[in-house]
């Protein structure tokens, strides 16, 4: 763990586990999308991929 990682959200942690566990948690499909984009870890981005598909199943169910 980097000093810096103590001052910055989870999901701009340095260790990409930690990463991927705290897209999980995310609500925000902006910056879900930002991360889908910015973000080297193959992981991290797959897990940001199936936060957003939860999201995504929740609204339609909700609209229904």
């Amino acid at each position: 763990m980097k000093f810096q990682d103590l001052f910055v959200p989870r999901w701009q942690h340095s260790n990409p586990e930690v990463r991927r566990m705290a897209v999980m948690k995310l609500k925000d499909t902006r910056l879900l999308h930002q991360i889908l984009d910015k973000d080297d870890d193959e992981q991290v981005r797959l897990a940001v991929k199936d936060r957003l598909t939860e999201i995504e199943a929740v609204q339609v169910s909700v609209e229904l």
